[in-house]
């Protein structure tokens, strides 16, 4: 039985349509011990209520998401829409910015996939997938469409976490050497004290091209790119539950100033500081503080590789 958090719950009293109002809720669950390298969590999300429910997916590595029942969709830079993929299986990749995302009422289940596990389920770059939303089958062909017939049977919802599981077992390689060098790469992502490209292929022994090269196909995004948005996850995460005026010592000292921090969070979030916490985010508050009481960290772009 997979660890499990308490669910998190909040009402949604800003609904962007009329009808009732929503009501988000969120469970997170370990997956087994020897998918953890490859796995982050597996997730239930519920909508209930009348009303759809508008929200952002902050910057994320690859997700595959399983809709069981109600209508969903993601938005991402430039107004491209996932509304026109049809599967129930579905996968985004690296999200190197946030994305919005629309839904309800229904439920979905979600798996977080961590770079190491992205070599292990594909041998299809990452690069191919990031910002985007694709079918799942375009990754495993039809073992897609028999998951969710077996999600869809379930007696429980506490069967969930077993099938996918045995499912995952099924669809990951064994681990590679690759998988080895992967993790110390997402280590020292994580390390604060990394500060450019060169000095995190030279930790890997490897050179600037190499590193480029295996963070496309593993990861995503080029190096640079995934050096900054480390940074900007850091730093939000710190200020999250923190009033305005406390911002300003939390920025991560690689910041200018606050007028640079204020730049990014708009790259990254689309909007303002000011504009986002004055908003009601019920689905990644929710997300943040379950996943902040089962791993201790809100953000699956903060998550430790194993």
């Amino acid at each position: 039985m997979p660890l499990f958090c308490n669910k998190w719950g909040m009402p949604r009293d800003d609904a962007p349509s009329a009808g009732a109002a929503a009501e988000v809720s969120l469970d997170f669950f370990l997956p087994a011990p020897d998918l953890r390298p490859a796995i982050s969590t597996y997730y239930v999300l519920r909508l209930n209520g009348d009303a759809p429910v508008e929200d952002l997916v902050h910057p994320e590595w690859a997700n595959i998401r399983l809709l069981l029942a109600g209508d969903w969709s993601l938005t991402f830079e430039g107004g491209r829409t996932s509304a026109d993929v049809a599967p129930s299986a579905l996968v985004s990749g690296t999200l190197s910015k946030s994305a919005k995302v629309r839904g309800g009422p229904g439920f979905l289940v979600g798996v977080g996939l961590m770079p190491a596990g992205w070599a292990r389920l594909t041998e299809q770059s990452a690069a191919a997938y990031a910002d985007t939303l694709r079918p799942l089958s375009d990754l495993v062909g039809d073992a897609a469409g028999e998951l969710i017939a077996r999600l869809g049977a379930a007696a429980h919802e506490t069967d969930y976490f077993g099938i996918l599981d045995e499912w995952f077992r099924a669809q990951l390689a064994p681990p590679a050497a690759v998988e080895a060098l992967l993790n110390e790469a997402h280590r020292h992502l994580l390390d604060p004290e990394l500060a450019s490209v060169g000095e995190w292929a030279r930790r890997l022994g490897r050179s600037t091209r190499q590193l480029e090269r295996m963070t496309l196909d593993y990861f995503g995004v080029p190096p640079k790119r995934l050096l900054r948005r480390q940074r900007f996850l850091r730093t939000f995460a710190a200020m999250r539950d923190q009033p305005p005026g406390a911002w300003g010592r939390l920025l991560d000292d690689r910041y200018a100033d606050q007028s640079q921090f204020v730049r990014e969070f708009n790259h990254f979030i689309g909007m303002s500081p000011r504009a986002y916490f004055s908003r009601r985010w019920p689905f990644m508050l929710a997300a943040g503080a379950a996943r902040q009481a089962l791993l201790g960290v809100p953000l699956q772009g903060l998550h430790k590789a194993e």
